[in-house]
């Protein structure tokens, strides 16, 4: 952040917390009037939550049109502490003046009793458009897109069509004319910039675009913000199965939506969930979250453990070689944990393609960068076991281990997740706890296997 915006963001927080603690009620909503809606939000983060209460209140009294905007910036805990204070109700005409897409948004995010206890409400129960929108699957372009957009017949001018416009002022944003047929199907698309430029008596249907890229209301939302970074739209149209244009989804929400993907696979990564993030001051509800991961976790531990256990046992005449079992896990897990991270990455954002060459190549490739990783590192390895232990056959167990267990463990980090995706499960579930695991075991197995073997020759 700029250092002078910084300053002033600090002042304006300051000040109004000067003005909650003296109950001057006037100073603090003039002071609202003066600062942005998202501004607000930032400025309520860092104040008490008996503060941010008050000022919540004198918001919701004073500007309800920019309620909305506030609470879907605010963080998650901090936003839904507000709303369990204001009662169902209340939070339900305040989801009323938003969009439909802003109202499932928050809804989606609200702890389940309370979201049960909002639906319920007189307000929601009355609220058609958002209620058809909860109908659809989580995370689909159907719960995500604004039904509000401006669409007109093929036949209409384009003199009339831009009458249209300035008559309908109540659409949020128009960033694209859509033109559907007698039915509501979609039949094209045209740019304000051409509509614009084009002769007055000319129809929509002759300037319009035929070929629309568009979603249907069940595509991935994740998808959906694909297509629109491919082809740089700031909305995409969203049909239904007759074709029937029900909704956009703009760039605000594809903005929102590669953040949520983002951060929903690095909570996935790490052994967790973004319901963490709502439950954070629920201990047992985050220990309930964290814990199946956890037991895998304990799980490749315990079983890590008896493997060393055998092995020591096994090479009694050569306990010098665990000294190196930290730096063979490790270095397995790194590399295998960066090759999940990309893969993931990749995957998500669709740089990683889904035909079987392409795999391929992207799995050959991995095992290059193994390769010259594992030759590189095994060399410095096998140079210090060479230098604490002045035996060459230790350092060629030490370095080859060093070398199979990086490769291996760099191929298994994109294998893993590509194998998620083709089974049908999320792949960032395959990048964290999982793959550690795995490569701590193979890690152990491959070393120690190698060490059993070469001894067993030497003692021959």
């Amino acid at each position: 952040m700029d250092p002078g915006a910084a300053r002033r963001t600090e002042l304006l927080r300051d000040t109004l917390r000067r003005f909650v603690r003296r109950g001057a009620r006037s100073s603090i909503s003039k002071l609202l009037a003066k600062v942005r809606p998202e501004d607000v939000a930032i400025l309520m983060r860092s104040i008490t939550p008996s503060e941010r209460l008050e000022v919540f209140r004198i918001l919701t009294s004073d500007y309800p049109d920019a309620v909305g905007d506030v609470l879907t910036e605010l963080e998650p805990a901090q936003r839904n502490a507000l709303l369990e204070r204001v009662g169902p109700d209340d939070v339900a005409l305040i989801l009323e003046r938003l969009p439909s897409d802003d109202a499932v948004f928050l809804l989606d995010t609200l702890p389940d009793e309370l979201k049960e206890r909002v639906l319920t409400s007189a307000g929601m129960v009355g609220a058609t458009d958002v209620q058809a929108q909860l109908t659809f699957e989580d995370d689909t372009a159907g719960r995500i897109m604004n039904r509000q957009f401006f669409a007109l017949p093929a036949s209409t001018t384009v003199s009339e069509a831009i009458a249209a416009i300035q008559e309908h002022r109540d659409v949020e944003l128009i960033f694209y004319l859509y033109v559907v047929d007698d039915d509501g199907r979609l039949a094209g698309v045209t740019s304000l910039r051409q509509l614009l430029l084009a002769s007055p008596e000319q129809t929509l249907g002759a300037i319009a675009q035929r070929d629309v890229i568009q979603a249907r209301t069940d595509t991935d939302q994740e998808e959906v913000a694909q297509v629109a970074a491919r082809y740089d739209l700031l909305a995409i149209p969203v049909v239904d199965g007759d074709d029937r244009l029900v909704g956009i989804v703009t760039v605000d929400d594809i903005v929102d939506i590669v953040k949520e993907e983002a951060t929903e696979d690095f909570l996935k990564m790490v052994g967790t969930t973004e319901d963490e993030i709502i439950y954070q001051q629920r201990a047992l509800k985050v220990a309930a979250i964290r814990f199946p991961w956890l037991l895998i976790n304990l799980g490749g531990g315990l079983i890590t453990g008896l493997l060393l256990q055998h092995f020591q046992i096994s090479l009694r005449e050569a306990l010098f070689l665990l000294a190196f079992v930290p730096v063979i896990m490790g270095m397995g897990g790194n590399i295998g944990s960066q090759t999940a991270t990309i893969t993931v990455r990749g995957l998500a954002t669709g740089r990683i393609g889904s035909g079987e060459r392409w795999l391929r190549h992207f799995l050959w490739q991995q095992a290059k960068i193994g390769v010259v990783l594992g030759v590189v590192f095994a060399a410095i390895v096998a140079v210090a076991a060479v230098l604490l232990q002045e035996n060459p056959w230790y350092a060629l167990v030490v370095g080859g281990s060093m070398f199979v267990a990086m490769v291996l463990a760099s191929m298994n980090g994109a294998a893993i997740p590509l194998l998620f995706r083709r089974l049908g499960f999320d792949p960032a579930l395959a990048a964290g706890p999982l793959v550690s695991t795995s490569n701590d075991i193979t890690g152990i197995l491959i070393y120690f296997g190698f060490a059993s073997l070469l001894i067993g020759l030497l003692l021959r």
